[in-house]
């Protein structure tokens, strides 16, 4: 922790390269609940112990672990981080001309947490509503098949737009290969309620909603 303060602001990302047991993002949780503070880390780990040690450790000190004797360990530190595992490459390229598709689920975590910024939870996929997760501000959909001919012949229209269901104050961010739709006419959103829709073509705009 001692480090940590001499070396970054209270909003700071901390980058560890060898997280190890996680000893660097249980000092920064627990630095951000002692201080007020918004910093951030990057924890990364090779070796094969780093979802059920390093992850762990993180998960438990964020919830709390009730059986500890420290009061801050059994309240826990709160906080939240993603664990992701290093895979294929998700090449926009690739996507672009069918070759090495990435799953449904690969894609959906890939667009969540770049669209949203926030931490992304496989449970809550429902593929068969093409519906993958909320954050603070949007529920979003992903309609995506990792198949050329679906990519060639999926696109958003009125009906699917008017499908999707109410999120209360939420804006809808739905990926789709295309759009049959214009969401810019203003009769047609006003008519068919679609004001608090917003539409992101794969690939090309997935990184928009991060400016």
């Amino acid at each position: 922790k001692n480090l940590i303060i001499l070396g970054s602001d209270t909003d700071s990302i901390i980058l560890d390269s060898f997280a190890g047991s996680g000893t660097t993002g249980h000092a920064v949780l627990h630095l951000n609940k002692e201080t007020c503070g918004n910093r951030k880390f990057i924890l990364i780990e090779c070796e094969d112990y780093a979802n059920r040690t390093t992850a762990e450790r993180i998960r438990r000190v964020i919830k709390g672990i009730p059986e500890s004797k420290e009061k801050s360990f059994r309240d826990g530190l709160n906080g939240s981080f993603s664990y992701f595992e290093l895979g294929e490459p998700i090449e926009i390229e690739n996507i672009l001309e069918g070759k090495n598709l990435p799953s449904y689920n690969d894609l959906a975590r890939y667009v969540f947490y770049t669209a949203t910024g926030e931490e992304f939870v496989p449970e809550n996929i429902d593929e068969s509503r093409s519906f993958i997760g909320e954050s603070k501000d949007y529920a979003v959909y992903l309609f995506y098949k990792p198949d050329l001919e679906y990519l060639k012949s999926t696109a958003l229209t009125l009906e699917m737009a008017t499908s999707l269901p109410n999120h209360g104050n939420k804006k809808k961010l739905v990926f789709a290969p295309t759009k049959y739709l214009d969401l810019n006419d203003s009769e047609l959103v006003t008519k068919h309620g679609l004001k608090n829709i917003e539409y992101c073509q794969l690939p090309y705009e997935i990184y928009r909603l991060k400016d």
